[in-house]
């Protein structure tokens, strides 16, 4: 019996790019259906795959800063290890470089790979097939990946992005917001307040002030507001969170439906958003989870290329202020940008 077609994906870098792959994964399941579809992702970003259909496996690459993934650096580079010994075996008909790295990709041993040119490989460090160029900063990243797959005579890989919640965590997020007095059949406004970023960072004081807004004034949308933001503390050197900022700023609603919605992973964050009707983030990795949810959106870009990574297939208003800086960003001009999501 004829082995089926074996193609792995490569994709080891951020939530959202990893999320704006997804519509690549189903165009190559749609064109070869009973090929064996992997993804290598990163123990990053993996759990965005979770529950996705067009995927048949996952291998995860142990990123060297992460540390809640709980290996030691040694007992890390030897799962690497382990990881490219496995790869070779499976010995994939296609290897599709999501975002190059051919110089790892080689020593996985596919019979082809397919990626980019890569500018700064000379010719014979290249993949084996590459798609025209893309547009680079004026091209959309789903669009990207379709040139990928058009290598392989994908035609349909410009969909959505999708990611489906976890059923049994959905129920638990339910279950504890409702026990802080959400309710269900209210309008839901969820409010994203951390980036990576410095430039992307909107400050704790507009967060308060447009709370206030749209809660206070029923015609300007929500009836109540789920508050988000990345887990850790403001001090901790290799991945500073929001812990203390967010409980600042649910003192200062005190009395006001807002209701906390401390992520520790993506599997939360997906179900917890999934809950909610429209999101207002920055851009990052939230609001690829928001947009693969078809929630609509309203997104505070600072330095990112809009044309690039704005929202994907979801009705959005995007605020860029001239200066890059999503500290400029009035609160009148949020509240504006909140009515035009409304009409």
């Amino acid at each position: 019996m004829r082995r089926p077609l074996q193609i792995l994906v490569i994709r080891r870098d951020n939530i959202g790019d990893l999320i704006c792959t997804t519509p690549l994964l189903n165009g190559l399941r749609g064109k070869y259906p009973d090929a064996v579809i992997a993804v290598l992702a990163s123990s990053y970003n993996a759990e965005v795959l979770r529950g996705n259909p067009d995927v048949d496996e996952v291998f995860v690459f142990l990123k060297k800063h992460q540390k809640s993934h709980g290996y030691g650096r040694l007992s890390m580079l030897w799962k690497r290890w382990r990881l490219v010994r496995t790869l070779r075996k499976r010995c994939f008909d296609h290897i599709i470089l999501a975002n190059g790295g051919w110089r790892y990709a080689r020593t996985l041993g596919g019979k082809e790979m397919i990626g980019f040119h890569e500018p700064d490989q000379p010719d014979n460090r290249q993949p084996d097939r590459m798609p025209p160029y893309h547009g680079g900063f004026e091209e959309h990243e789903v669009s990207k990946m379709s040139k990928l797959g058009s290598v392989l005579g994908v035609e349909q890989a410009m969909g959505k992005t999708c990611l489906f919640p976890d059923a049994a965590v959905l129920a638990e997020e339910k279950t504890r917001l409702r026990s802080l007095g959400w309710d269900p059949t209210m309008l839901t406004c969820a409010i994203h307040i951390s980036s990576r970023m410095l430039q992307q960072r909107w400050s704790e004081e507009s967060f308060v002030a447009l709370a206030k807004e749209l809660l206070l004034d029923d015609a300007k949308g929500p009836q109540q507001l789920l508050l988000f933001w990345s887990p850790g503390t403001e001090s901790s050197a290799m991945h500073p969170g929001d812990d203390e900022k967010a409980s600042r700023i649910i003192a200062r609603l005190k009395g006001l439906p807002i209701y906390p919605c401390p992520t520790k992973n993506i599997t939360q964050l997906i179900a917890a958003m999934a809950l909610s009707d429209q999101v207002i983030c920055s851009d990052g990795g939230a609001m690829h989870v928001a947009a693969a949810l078809d929630k609509p959106i309203l997104c505070f870009f600072g330095p990112s290329h809009v044309a690039e990574w704005h929202p994907w297939g979801v009705p959005y208003v995007m605020i860029q202020p001239s200066s890059k800086e999503v500290s400029d960003i009035t609160i009148e001009e949020a509240l504006a940008g909140f009515g035009q999501l409304q009409e």
